[in-house]
């Protein structure tokens, strides 16, 4: 899967796999094809929205022009 900016979306062959593995828990029953595809795609596509992590924008802290002309005292009153 690219690294990019936006989540990814699972691969067809990694859908298909994970379909495969499926279709294998559910005894090799036939018939349930799409089932299991679409179960792999939801499955693949949620684990790659919890992995995706948004690059971190950095906090810019601005002094107002009070602060600097009064900077805070470290005495108690």
């Amino acid at each position: 899967m690219p690294k990019s900016n936006e989540t990814a979306s699972p691969t067809a062959e990694a859908i298909a796999k994970r379909a495969y593995e499926l279709y294998l828990q559910r005894g090799s029953v036939p018939g349930h094809e799409l089932d299991d595809w679409l179960e792999a795609e939801a499955e693949l596509s949620s684990e790659a929205a919890a992995a995706y992590r948004p690059p971190v924008q950095p906090v810019v802290r601005r002094r107002s022009a009070r602060s600097e002309a009064h900077p805070p005292s470290n005495r108690r009153v």
